[in-house]
């Protein structure tokens, strides 16, 4: 207000040179005390404050606001041309509240300029509390609108230059959740019946130079608070906003310029040319899904990159970064106008694509082909979409970073790789900040982790400042990448963050802040820095370690759906080539191929298979689960069909033997590149080709060397040895010892079990170890650990949960439920507690060389976590776990806190614990968290968190684990392929009918000879085949740690095999012909991708 027209005295008496002051000199925490209430947006002195005067002029309600309302029932979410066709109902501020959560209400809204906002820039402020998305009249998505005061943005410019009168027409699409869901607490369940008002819909006009003024002080407060407040930089900002405060009337246009150009002065103080240089880039870290479902990221996306479109229109130097390429598709398909949009603003460098990956997935868990495919599929869609690839691997809020990353990031044409993730490690402080990234192949890419430590900095000086002071590499490099944005929610940058940024270029006392692009941020970090340090292997984030275990039912469909659409794409290829030799029409399933690939990556989004997302995501992640493995199914089932009709049609390859009788038999198709001799039970009812042993109507049988990449038949005739029965000195036996233990033998394995199923003794016949197990230590010991984080429920398990179990013993139900020949089998049942029990089946074949454990869990706990423990008598200093396409070692100590904070760890398949001359190899068929300590192996096997999902984990569950115990080490075992054929089972179809081919079915595809390191994963077309089955993928790796070489041999007509990429990409060379095959060479752990031109 102004005091009877008069300016403040400060009490200077200015006929001293320089002036004295006669006002006390007031407090450091005084002062600061004074500049909160001034720049406070509320509290007792909020109509003293300069927020008070930020807006000038403001209009609400009829005739200037009118609004009609749609609200849309069963929680649908409608196109706008299905909105606007509906019957819309007058609606005033305070008529009603809307909700529940999730549901969707239009607001159609009129707008008439008041007389008094003619030729005024005018703005629609909106809160109501929630989301929403202002459309066009005619159809196209504007902007989006945050409300409440968490990441606000409630103003939409409806005009630059309003007219007395001039109408205007706007519907708002609002969605009855806000940022980050509709969570109910701090354990983020979501909350099923929110309900949202609407408390402003007013035009309004800005006060600009106030509005200038407190963007200034906002610069200053943080200059003055949170850099070093004893510079003279901090002390100096502190002085200029209490005189600020001293000069300030708001309704006194002279005092508000007098105040402009105290802080102008202060602003207009230029850097060094040495100071720390910050790029600083835009973004909104949209989670795919998290406190939200799928559904509702599509409208996030509009609403956050439709703001963003709007902000490059009023700063023509901003520039916003755009990851995850699924939520590209999703813009495309559903807001094609935006997605023109974002193309045009992609060629002018103000919008950047960034990341490469189909979402921004978890790298812990996806088998390395979903981590290649994560690569393709969005590379792919830039390549089309926008003419180019990008270089930058973008992953900032993923749970740790798997050591094979570098290696598969390069072979998909990215240089660069950004997080920030690590700075949440709770027990060390990760010691880089720029560096080489080395994978285990020794492949190494540029990385950067933002000092700021955050994906969704605000630009502050508190940011820039602590940029500087917080970057570990200062001496090698200069130059930090500030990426900032609302995010998680999405929202992205706001208007007051780009007014600081403006403000930040170039003032003394702060780093350097200019825009730019995360690329141009790399490309010059490789210009400017000097003699950057390395750091090999994983990037193990020292937090969320339960999301290796959270959510099982998701792991298990994630594993099985990689395993699944594999086999179906080894079919399928074999299939076309199979077609074009006899030429039949066989077509090549592409585009389902293409689409399944497409969910089961989505469903590798970094908060859903971790299992850190609410129920109602994950009833969408279990619908494409399903989706894929049943499609798979079909397809699987569909490419043998062809095989086996095609295959038996060769009159060739049919045998003569016996012809008079109808044969019947089964067909079995072996999917991993080496031959397989294993017990399997028949897909038909009521056989008898051997009549020694069911399971149930289904008998078990023997088939012997079925061929790698290749199917073999197995026939019943009067005249076949094909089915043969098992003598007793060869056969699976369960027998009890005197002593009451339970016993599985057979000719390489004798393992002997308590009464509880624990495992006391396990021989190894093939060796002359005795006994596995140390004295007076078991093996197969279930646990219960209490599990209660410190705050992240569904994502922690924290170092104190091993302090505190209890053994799962004491029921004594074990029993004898199958003695063989093929397959003996023990089963017990222990009650958990008074709402969960475990089933387990302990079993081992005829000719099995591990003992196979498998679970049956009703679960029903609360902060519970259940796992198995094995003792074994092995002398290590470290454990090899299975990661993608390739091992890592991690010590089996706690010397160093480095060594403890990795007391659970991320495995794929299995962990191995070996000696130099003999290690035991425990192996799963779906889990990923382990622990190993000494010579103590645990596998985590189920959680029961609350929170975000109330019912996670919840139900009944099925999973198998399995010892292999083995000579030498790891680098000398069959670990690896034993593990493949633990988690690829052969497929079996039954087939009768006359005549019957007997023997290969389907002769090897490809094969690998005078070398067990390298093993064949992926067998496909090529992306660009286009369904002529004449150009073949492969992709092998070397799985054990040391250079090998080998032929690659296939009963194919091959033209030749280019060395490829991820990408496919023509590399221009070619592997050699030699010995009828082709000479291979990988170095240890490396990953090559062929593509085979077939004649």
């Amino acid at each position: 207000m102004t005091i009877y027209g008069h300016r403040h005295n400060h009490h200077a008496d200015n006929s001293f040179n320089p002036s004295l002051d006669n006002a006390p000199r007031v407090p450091r925490n005084i002062t600061q005390s004074r500049i909160n209430n001034f720049l406070s947006n509320n509290g007792q002195f909020y109509g003293m404050g300069i927020q008070n005067r930020l807006w000038c002029q403001r209009q609400g309600g009829p005739p200037y606001v009118s609004l009609k309302v749609y609200s849309v029932p069963d929680l649908k979410r409608i196109s706008f041309k299905e909105a606007v066709a509906q019957k819309f109902q007058d609606f005033k501020l305070g008529d009603r509240n809307f909700g529940p959560s999730w549901s969707t209400h239009w607001f159609h809204i009129s707008i008439v300029i008041p007389q008094e906002m003619d030729n005024q820039e005018i703005i629609l402020q909106w809160d109501m509390g929630c989301e929403g998305l202002v459309w066009s009249k005619d159809g196209i998505p504007l902007q989006g609108l945050t409300g409440g005061s968490d990441q606000a943005r409630h103003e939409f410019i409806v005009t630059k230059h309003a007219k007395s009168k001039e109408t205007f027409e706007l519907y708002i699409e609002a969605a009855c959740n806000g940022m980050f869901g509709v969570g109910a607490n701090d354990a983020m369940v979501a909350d099923p019946n929110r309900y949202f008002s609407l408390t402003t819909a007013d035009l309004v006009v800005a006060n600009k130079p106030i509005q200038t003024l407190y963007h200034d002080l906002t610069v200053l407060r943080g200059i003055a608070y949170d850099t070093d407040q004893d510079s003279s930089r901090a002390r100096q900002a502190l002085w200029v906003i209490n005189e600020v405060i001293n000069n300030y009337i708001g309704d006194d246009e002279n005092a508000i310029q007098d105040c402009l150009q105290l802080t102008h002065e202060f602003l207009r103080a230029q850097n060094g040319s040495g100071q720390h240089q910050i790029t600083a880039v835009g973004n909104c870290h949209i989670d795919t899904a998290w406190l939200w479902p799928y559904d509702e990221t599509k409208r996030k996306i509009a609403r956050s990159w439709s703001s963003q479109l709007r902000l490059m229109d009023v700063y023509p130097d901003y520039v916003f970064t755009g990851s995850q390429v699924q939520q590209y598709e999703w813009l495309k398909e559903l807001y094609p106008t935006l997605f023109q949009k974002i193309q045009e603003a992609e060629k002018t460098g103000q919008w950047e694509i960034i990341g490469g990956s189909w979402v921004e997935h978890d790298t812990n868990m996806p088998s390395g082909e979903s981590l290649c495919r994560q690569m393709l599929l969005g590379q792919k869609f830039y390549e089309k979409h926008f003419g180019k690839r990008t270089k930058v691997f973008w992953l900032p809020d993923s749970f740790g970073y798997s050591a094979q990353l570098p290696q598969i990031l390069k072979e998909s044409g990215c240089d660069y790789f950004f997080t920030q993730k690590l700075s949440w490690n709770n027990i060390n402080k990760f010691p880089l900040s720029t560096f080489w990234w080395t994978g285990i192949d020794d492949t190494r890419i540029l990385a950067h982790l933002t000092p700021a430590e955050t994906y969704t900095a605000s630009v502050t000086p508190s940011e820039l400042y602590k940029c500087s002071r917080n970057n570990h590499d200062l001496e090698s490099s200069n130059q930090s990448l500030l990426v900032y944005g609302h995010g998680d929610g999405g929202g992205g940058p706001t208007t007051e963050m780009l007014e600081r940024l403006k403000r930040m270029r170039n003032v003394d006392g702060l780093p350097s802040a200019k825009p730019g692009s995360a690329t141009d941020f790399f490309v010059n970090l490789e210009k400017n820095s000097d003699r950057l340090q390395a750091y090999k292997g994983e990037l193990y984030l020292e937090f969320h370690r339960g999301t290796y275990t959270t959510q099982s039912m998701v792991k298990k469909g994630n594993r099985k759906g990689e395993i699944i659409i594999r086999d179906v794409e080894i079919l399928a290829t074999a299939a076309k080539v199979l077609s074009n030799e006899i030429g039949t029409d066989y077509s090549y399933p592409t585009k389902e191929l293409t689409r399944l690939w497409k969910l089961l990556c989505l469903n590798q989004f970094h908060d859903c298979l971790p299992g850190s997302a609410i129920n109602l995501a994950y009833v969408d992640v279990h619908k494409f689960h399903r989706e894929i493995i049943t499609e798979c199914s079909l397809l699987r089932h569909a490419s043998q069909s062809f095989l086996i009709e095609e295959r038996n049609n060769d009159p060739c390859s049919i045998t003569s033997d016996d012809d008079s009788q109808l044969r019947h038999g089964v067909i079995v198709f072996n999917t991993l590149p080496w031959p397989r001799s294993e017990v399997i039970i028949s897909p038909e009812k009521h056989t008898k080709f051997t009549n020694q042993q069911w399971k149930e109507d289904y008998e078990y049988l023997q088939v012997i060397n079925v061929p790698g990449l290749g199917a073999s038949s197995y026939v019943y005739s009067t005249s076949s040895e094909d089915f043969q029965a098992i003598p007793p000195e060869k056969a699976a036996q369960a027998y009890i010892t005197k002593k009451g233990h339970f016993v599985l033998e057979n000719t390489n394995l004798k393992a002997t079990f308590t009464a509880n199923g624990q495992l006391v003794e396990l021989i190894d016949k093939n060796s002359d170890r005795g006994n596995l197990i140390p004295n007076h230590s078991r093996g197969n010991v279930l646990q219960l650990y209490e599990d209660v984080p410190t705050y992240w429920d569904a994502w922690d398990i924290e170092i104190y949960h091993l302090q505190k179990f209890v053994d799962l013993e004491g029921q004594n139900t074990l029993k004898i439920i199958s003695s063989g020949p093929f397959k003996a089998e023990l089963k017990f049942t222990h009650k958990i507690s008074d709402v969960s029990h475990i089933e387990q089946i302990i079993s081992l074949t005829c000719m099995g060389e591990r003992l196979e454990f498998e679970n049956f869990v009703d679960w029903h706990e609360s902060h519970q976590c259940l796992k198995v423990e094995f003792n074994w008598d092995i002398v290590t200093d470290y454990a090899t776990y299975d990661i993608q396409y390739g091992v890592i070692r991690r010590s089996t100590h706690y010397n160093t806190t480095i060594d403890s904070a990795k007391f659970e760890v991320c495995g794929h398949k299995f962990a191995d614990l070996s000696e130099a001359n003999y290690g035991i190899a425990l192996i799963n068929d779906c889990k990923y968290g382990y622990s190993t300590h000494g010579n103590t192996q645990r596998l985590s096997l189920l959680r029961s968190p609350k929170g975000p999902d109330e019912h996670a984990d919840m139900g009944q569950h099925k999973f198998k684990y399995a010892i292999y115990p083995h000579k030498g080490d790891y680098a000398s075992s069959r670990v690896m392929q034993t593990a493949l054929e633990f988690n690829i089972p052969m497929t079996i179809r039954y087939v009768k009918g006359h005549p019957f081919r007997r023997g290969e079915v389907v002769p090897s595809l490809f094969s690998i000879e005078h070398s067990s390191q390298i093993i064949i994963d992926t067998v496909k077309l090529a992306e660009d085949d286009n369904n002529k089955g004449k150009h073949i993928i492969l992709r092998v790796y070397e799985a054990y740690g040391g250079k090998s070489s080998a032929i690659l041999k296939s009963y194919f007509n091959i033209k030749r095999i280019q060395v490829s990429n991820v990408l496919e990409d023509d590399l221009c060379q070619e592997l050699k012909r030699k010995d009828d095959g082709f000479a291979i060479t990988l170095k240890a752990f490396q990953i090559v991708t062929l593509k085979v031109v077939l004649n």
